[in-house]
């Protein structure tokens, strides 16, 4: 309950680890979907400060496999262990981090974010969480109220209003199955996405080029000459 508002939040599982790859993890999933369908309102993506890694970045692509692509647009950045900023503001830090897949991924998720102090409590405590519910409830109103939704989550209601909780494995089986299906679906649009963006990047390459030709020519032949230099002076030292 947070200012009269009934608030759910559902703990993932280790779903978005490197590792979950087995089969049980499909069924993890699945009861992911169970327990927040329709659709949650706002995904808490949480890293702690300083400390965004090769496995974190994993993590992040593990949610889009998962939720689809289209998740990041429901994504707040919480950073833990905001008293190691010392005397550096959030924003600051964020701005000026070298970690560029912590900069992806905050550009991802249209700049949204905020930190816990872990050693805050009383008033200190009250404080930051308002903070996080002040950056859910203007996510909220960006996206006009509306949840994160996917074909997954309207076969989960279906479930949900067959009396899911009561069904057996026997009729679990076709959902799960789906479940795997539409996962193996996300896992192929962000690869081809990835193709796609490389081709864009070399057809972008490739007109500077055509329009820039005498340019080019140019530089192409100052590094030759350069690299001629180079190796008659080291031939004659």
């Amino acid at each position: 309950m947070w200012n009269g508002r009934n608030i759910l939040v559902v703990d993932t599982p280790s779903i978005f680890e490197a590792k979950a790859q087995h089969q049980e993890v499909y069924r993890d999933i699945g009861d992911c979907y169970l327990l927040s369908a329709p659709g949650p309102h706002v995904l808490l993506l949480v890293t702690q400060l300083g400390r965004f890694t090769a496995q974190d970045t994993v993590a992040v692509r593990r949610v889009k496999e998962v939720f689809g692509a289209g998740a990041m647009r429901h994504t707040i950045v919480l950073f833990t262990h905001k008293e190691d900023l010392g005397g550096e503001s959030l924003d600051g830090y964020v701005a000026n981090t070298d970690n560029l897949s912590l900069r992806s991924l905050v550009r991802e998720c249209g700049r949204r974010y905020c930190a816990f102090n872990n050693r805050a409590c009383g008033e200190a405590q009250r404080q930051q969480v308002a903070e996080l519910m002040a950056a859910v409830e203007s996510l909220q109103r960006e996206l006009e109220g509306a949840c994160l939704g996917n074909e997954l989550f309207s076969e989960a209601q279906l479930l949900l209003r067959g009396g899911g909780a009561g069904v057996g494995e026997e009729d679990l089986r076709p959902y799960l199955a789906k479940v795997r299906r539409q996962v193996e679906k996300q896992k192929r649009d962000l690869r081809e996405a990835g193709r796609c963006w490389v081709v864009r990047v070399l057809c972008r390459v490739r007109n500077w080029v055509a329009l820039h030709y005498d340019l080019c020519v140019c530089l192409v032949w100052c590094s030759f000459l350069f690299l001629l230099i180079l190796v008659i002076i080291w031939y004659h030292l």
